[in-house]
């Protein structure tokens, strides 16, 4: 009776236990360490997300204000040479 026994616990159904043993403690890793784990870094990945497109709503209001101060100070640009166009028809005609 003894000897059934050592042999069921060294033979498969050892290993079985050895395999449902070995499962749980995986089972109990994944949900108490990497899931939780897991968790946190998407939370703060969302988190960094959700800085940079503020950062970038940021960037993007200075981005749009410098390209309207470009182009007023264009069209100044363009009016200083339509006058010194203006002009210098003016002039070549005087001589």
């Amino acid at each position: 009776m003894i000897e059934a026994l050592i042999q069921a616990a060294l033979g498969p159904f050892g290993a079985l236990s050895v395999l449902i043993l070995v499962l749980l403690g995986i089972y109990k890793f994944v949900t108490t360490q990497a899931f939780p784990l897991a968790q946190k870094y998407v939370e703060n990945q969302q988190d960094n997300i959700k800085e940079i497109l503020k950062e970038h709503r940021k960037d993007r209001e200075v981005f749009e204000s410098t390209i309207a101060s470009l182009a007023k100070r264009q069209e100044r640009v363009e009016v200083d040479i339509d006058d010194i166009k203006t002009d210098i028809k003016i002039i070549k005609e005087r001589m």
